[in-house]
């Protein structure tokens, strides 16, 4: 009894060393504090990479507040012009018609994690790592591929990206899986990265020649044929012609040009940054602790506002979510497209 209170004794001062230990961000100089000016009908539940759902069933898309209410085991997926893309537990995926409202179900064998959506083809990333192709009109599996499980993903789950006659397939172990609509065979294998953990596929797209697609520790630039690649803690990216911008696990934001060659870097000390909005020329990010950082992406000076709440500086620790021109958290939301 006497050595279980000693190692409980030793437990608590080294989880307590730790904590005081640990070293937050602190900005050098707070430009001014901002409130969340805008407030949504419920909290946010769920969110990825292309929209969020509120605990009413509400849907936020990349463009804003969507007409769309789905119900509490759906998760909104992506969208295309003319479909909503939502997966309905892991049984099945649910295509609303933007313009009849018609909806059509197409069973999975596994849940779906990306899809997309060209003509009558349905591209669509499952949990236990398939990478299938459906015919929307017949629900016919065109084409199916399995790569290798895994255990551990990032919550930001790239979508497939179709081209002319070609989809890319963003993987769940770090590859980009490159196949022929026409034929519907794999015609390219990329190779990202090839950690165990945490690798999926997170960012993807592509414009013209150029294509862009990272995993939690690697970025990679195809130009023209030409491969280049970034290795860092990677938090987040953005493509917003012609630069990428990232965030880092070590509070780096960080402006490439398409080759991935620095153009422009910010280092904050010990910030969690988190989204990633750009508006005219300006950048900005938020800050866990309770921060928004706005950045000039002309010359890259920063600044730094307080986020206020009712007890004073908010602490941003629950769901939130970015689209092109603001930055939800909870049930609330900072907008950006009208001058601040």
């Amino acid at each position: 009894m006497k050595n279980k209170t000693i190692y409980f004794i030793l437990a608590t001062i080294v989880f307590f060393v730790g904590c005081s230990s640990k070293k937050y961000f602190e900005p050098p100089i707070v430009s001014g504090a901002i409130k969340f000016d805008h407030k949504l009908k419920d909290n946010i539940k769920t969110a990825n990479r292309f929209g969020a759902v509120l605990d009413n069933g509400n849907v936020i898309d990349v463009d804003g507040v969507t007409y769309l209410k789905i119900n509490k085991n759906s998760v909104f997926l992506n969208e295309t012009k003319d479909y909503y893309i939502i997966a309905q537990g892991c049984e099945n995926i649910e295509l609303i018609n933007k313009n009849t409202q018609e909806s059509t179900t197409i069973p999975m064998t596994a849940c779906p994690l990306g899809a997309s959506i060209k003509n009558n083809q349905l591209a669509v990333v499952l949990a236990d790592n398939s990478t299938d192709i459906y015919d929307i009109t017949t629900k016919n599996v065109l084409f199916s591929q399995k790569g290798t499980p895994s255990l551990a993903i990032n919550s930001l789950v790239a979508a497939p990206v179709f081209l002319d006659t070609l989809v890319v397939f963003p993987t769940l172990d770090g590859r980009l899986l490159v196949v022929d609509t026409k034929n519907f065979t794999p015609v390219r294998n990329i190779i990202i990265n090839s950690e165990k953990f945490f690798n999926n596929v997170t960012y993807l797209v592509v414009d013209g020649e150029n294509m862009f697609a990272t995993t939690g520790k690697r970025l990679v630039s195809i130009i023209s044929g030409q491969e280049f690649s970034y290795d860092g803690d990677i938090i987040d990216i953005l493509y917003h012609a012609p630069y990428l911008y990232l965030l880092t696990l070590e509070g780096q934001i960080i402006q490439m040009d398409k080759t991935l060659r620095k153009v422009n870097q910010i280092k904050l000390p010990f910030a969690s940054l988190n989204a990633i909005v750009i508006v005219g020329n300006k950048l900005y990010t938020i800050e866990k602790r309770g921060y928004l950082i706005e950045v000039d992406t002309i010359n890259f000076n920063y600044k730094v506002f307080e986020i206020k709440g009712f007890m004073g500086r908010m602490k941003l620790n629950k769901m939130n979510f970015y689209d092109k021109h603001r930055i939800y958290y909870d049930k609330y939301y900072l907008d950006f497209n009208k001058e601040r």
